[in-house]
């Protein structure tokens, strides 16, 4: 293979933490930055799916009990690891929590409960990894956005102003690390086959085709179509891409 390609997209050696990552898109992304060389860390609540999903990803993974819901202990858990494993060179804000209900029904509770996974979480992640990767002056930060933040969809209020949220902060925070080296980005996953989408969908055909009406590809997207992006985003490939959300989607966002 013509090494310059290869250069291009080489993460050899770098430490890559993303939340979320036994299952589902997590662990797909865990299983392509693997596959382009990366040592990786993948972070969830429970201990026995973290290491499971290692066992399965073989050598140079790690897994790491953390609830990203305890801001208080996000700069704790990031010195803790750095000290074993080395600085972060990418983070990957994975981690989320889903609400389906009518507006009316979703209580503060419910709202809260989702903004502490997918912004009050992954906010204090991100001030824990950037001061070193600032004093390095390099660094990749993915968040995972969504569908819901591009398009008007019903009975995920809290889900969709959670992902909303994400693409502000993408924006802003890219804006004043930039010049330090380091690069903000996010993905935008559309309709994925992964089992929490089966299980939510297999037994409702009329939102099957639905989905599928919207989705210009007429298919659902594979959970390593979401992989190979953030490698890309995080590789030298993209270095200079920063500020950005890349929609996974098989089309649905253009709206047609």
């Amino acid at each position: 293979m013509n090494t310059l390609f290869e250069k291009a997209f080489d993460m050899t050696g770098k430490l890559v933490l993303i939340t979320g990552g036994g299952t589902g898109l997590g662990f797909a992304m865990a299983r392509c930055f693997v596959a382009a060389g990366a040592r990786v860390v993948i972070t969830g609540r429970r201990g026995d799916v973290l290491r499971e999903a290692c066992a399965e990803l073989g050598e140079n993974t790690y897994p790491r009990v953390f609830d990203v819901t305890q801001t208080a202990q996000a700069k704790d858990f990031i010195r803790t690891l750095e000290a074993e494993l080395g600085p972060v060179d990418v983070l990957v804000n994975n981690a989320g929590r889903h609400c389906k209900k009518s507006m009316l029904d979703v209580t503060q509770e419910d709202l809260r409960g989702v903004l502490d996974v997918h912004l009050m979480g992954a906010y204090a992640l991100t001030q824990a990894v950037l001061p070193q990767m600032l004093a390095r002056k390099t660094g990749s930060i993915l968040f995972i956005s969504s569908m819901s933040a591009y398009l008007g969809m019903t009975q995920v209020t809290a889900y969709s102003a959670a992902k909303s949220a994400v693409l502000g902060l993408v924006k802003t925070i890219s804006g004043e690390v930039a010049a330090h080296g380091v690069r903000v980005n996010a993905i935008a996953p559309g309709f994925i086959d992964t089992p929490m989408f089966r299980q939510a969908t297999s037994a409702d055909l009329p939102r099957q085709q639905k989905i599928l009406g919207h989705t210009p590809m007429e298919r659902y997207g594979d959970p390593m179509d979401v992989g190979w992006a953030a490698v890309y985003l995080s590789s030298p490939a993209a270095s200079f891409i920063t500020g950005v959300c890349l929609p996974v989607d098989g089309g649905c966002s253009i709206g047609f």
